[in-house]
Order: C-alpha cells, then structure tokens, then sequence
C-alpha cells in the first residue's frame, strides 16, 4: 500500500489522476491500481511510470529507511555488523547441522538399497 500512497502523492502533486497515468503507461486503471496496491507491480513498469511523471524510480523505494540517514549518510535504522554477523555464524551452523544429517541420510538410504538388492528374490 506504500508504493500507492506514494503514487497518489505523486499525482496529486502534478493534479493528475491514477486513470491518466494508467492510461500514459498503456495499462487498464483496475489493472494499474491492483499492483499498486499488492505491491506487484513490474520494475520495467516502475520506470515507465516515473517517466511519465517526471521523477526518479528512487522515490518509490524504500522512503522510510531514507527519511533515517545522518549526517554521515549511515542510516540509525541499520543492524549493528556485530548482530548481524552472529545471526549470519548461527544460520551457517545451522546450514552444517542440516548437511551433516542430510548426509547421514544417504548413506542410510544407500545401505538400505544395497540391503534390498542383495536379499534374494
């Protein structure tokens, strides 16, 4: 719904309505409207559509994390490298605990194979 309401914004600013646009962009308005509103909309669509009202595709992504960046450029809403590096080792340890049982069911799998193919008919 944010990528709409920052649309709506756009066209209000401009006083112009989501059925110029759709019909600008060669798209039906329920048609344009739905991926507005589900957020489905295509990125080559995206760019057509800041085109047509004369803005940078960077506005429709991601404003609230841009409204948070200091003076630095460093946005205050980013992970610390510290948590984010833990949560990356856990997910890794996690990963070599699923390989590790993975494997383990194979070599089951292929003693039970060989089990089944030796045993006489």
């Amino acid at each position: 719904m944010q990528l709409k309401s920052t649309v709506d914004g756009l066209l209000k600013e401009k006083n112009r309505s989501l059925s110029w646009l759709a019909e600008e962009m060669g798209k039906t308005f329920d048609g344009l409207k739905l991926s507005l509103v589900k957020g489905s909309i295509k990125y080559n669509d995206l760019i057509e559509m800041a085109k047509k009202l004369e803005v940078s595709p960077t506005i429709f992504f991601d404003q609230a994390a841009n409204r948070h960046v200091t003076e630095t450029g460093v946005s205050i809403l980013a992970e610390p490298r510290e948590v984010y590096g833990e949560d990356l080792k856990g997910n890794l340890r996690n990963c070599r605990e699923l390989l590790a049982t993975l494997k383990d069911q194979i070599k089951d799998k292929e003693k039970i194979i060989s089990l089944l193919s030796a045993r006489p008919h």
